[in-house]
């Protein structure tokens, strides 16, 4: 018998698509205009900055930076003061529904992207993520579909179906994408709003 795994819906999501899109696309009834978030609206700027957020591995590795890569360990005492907080903001081109995020580090100052080759790389780029905010084209390397299972998260690379934001399940490894998840890579995460 095969378990069918439904949408929960994730209320701090809500909150960042409430913030950033509905000022812009709200037609006065409350719904949502999908034709209207796709399209720029002329002199709109977000009143927001981006939403920050604690992510840790399912083995409780917390991101940091090493010679300007990203990695996970655990980190504790003195070393906790190196953690980086993932910043947030949606993606207003892509289907809404899908909790398109645009992630982040920095304080939203760098984005992580996913680049342009044939097969995805992560890396970090120089890019604010409210400027990608209105960068539909150039913004799908730096979003992921954010699923949300009640307790974990993962992340999608929306520029590449299928493969997943990861850790290794060895610690100061560099966080990376993987279209095989398994033993060597964790693909879920613990995700709290700082």
């Amino acid at each position: 018998m095969e378990l069918v795994s439904e949408s929960v819906v994730d209320p701090d999501m809500e909150e960042l698509f409430r913030l950033f899109l509905d000022e812009a696309a709200e037609g006065g009834n409350g719904t949502f205009s999908t034709e209207i978030a796709k399209l720029p609206t002329p002199g709109f700027q977000p009143s927001k900055q981006p939403l920050h957020y604690w992510i840790r591995d399912t083995s409780h590795k917390a991101f940091y930076l090493r010679d300007n890569r990203l990695v996970a360990a655990n980190l504790q005492g003195e070393n906790a003061s190196q953690e980086e907080k993932v910043s947030v903001v949606p993606n207003r081109g892509l289907e809404r529904k899908k909790c398109p995020l645009i992630l982040g580090i920095k304080g939203g100052r760098q984005g992580l992207s996913c680049g342009t080759a044939k097969q995805p790389r992560l890396q970090l780029e120089d890019m604010h993520l409210t400027e990608l905010f209105y960068k539909y084209e150039e913004a799908k390397r730096f979003t992921f579909f954010k699923t949300y299972n009640g307790s974990t998260h993962r992340f999608e690379a929306a520029a590449y179906p299928g493969w997943f934001l990861c850790t290794s399940a060895k610690a100061n490894e560099p966080i990376s994408l993987t279209a095989h998840p398994g033993e060597t890579a964790i693909i879920d995460f613990y995700f709290k709003r700082k």
